[in-house]
């Protein structure tokens, strides 16, 4: 378990650095507009390399801007502006559109035009796997436990100038709780662990998890199996449902 835990680490969380957190912006706002949505995961360092994709599925030409932030929610170099006729699309990789890209955690949108869409997609060999981008919510699910190989869990917190209290709660295929616990996630910050680390108790029979927050939070998941420098080895994720 502690290979796995380690691997997990080495994938999600390869840049942490402990700075103030810059005040996010109103999550409620976020949740009634849709005019802002998060890019949840970004991993330019040891190898790996991330897509970022923007579509406009709306019938009006649409601009946007791109801020970048580190794990403690500052940001990272400069904003970068975008412009999308209708039904466009932009694609960049973020190592050679981001300035100080090694440091970037997250990648937040915002636009006036209501409805666009992105992912993001981080890479190293043949392991690979993307995730939609999307906006804050207080409730959501985290669909699969890998206990094949490893399942990390990761949160954005979106408010302004508050902890995120997080309530998390590991359930079997039965429905059956098997454990909870609470975490807490301050203003702007980024966490990641993997799924073992954040329960005190054993979440072996546990196949997935369901969050409830005190206030607007992006999360994501990962499944893999090995660290990216195998043949077999595998990744897969999502943003939380």
């Amino acid at each position: 378990m502690k290979y796995l835990n380690i691997m997990f680490i080495f994938v999600v969380a390869m840049f942490v650095v402990s700075v103030s957190p810059v005040l996010a912006d109103d999550p409620f706002g976020d949740l009634i507009s849709g005019t802002k949505i998060y890019f949840s995961h970004v991993a330019t360092q040891n190898g790996w390399e991330t897509e970022i994709a923007v579509l406009n599925p709306t019938s009006e030409a649409a601009s946007g801007t791109l801020i970048s932030y580190n794990d403690s929610g500052r940001p990272v170099g400069d904003a970068i502006s975008i412009n999308l006729p209708a039904h466009g699309r932009y694609q960049a990789e973020v190592g050679n559109a981001f300035a100080n890209a090694e440091t970037i955690a997250y990648i937040v949108l915002t636009s006036e035009v209501f409805g666009l869409k992105g992912y993001t997609k981080f890479h190293m060999g043949g392991m690979r796997a993307s995730i939609m981008a999307s906006g804050p919510r207080t409730t959501g699910l985290f669909t699969k436990i890998d206990h094949e190989g490893w399942t990390g869990i990761a949160f954005i917190n979106t408010a302004s100038a508050a902890t995120a209290n997080i309530t998390l709660t590991a359930y079997d295929n039965d429905g059956n709780p098997v454990a909870e616990e609470t975490m807490q996630v301050v203003s702007g910050a980024k966490v990641v662990d993997p799924v073992e680390d954040i329960f005190i108790d054993s979440v072996e029979s546990a196949t997935y998890v369901s969050y409830t927050s005190d206030h607007g939070v992006v999360g994501f998941f990962l499944n893999g199996l090995g660290d990216g420098t195998g043949a077999g080895d595998v990744l897969d994720g999502s943003q939380a449902l």
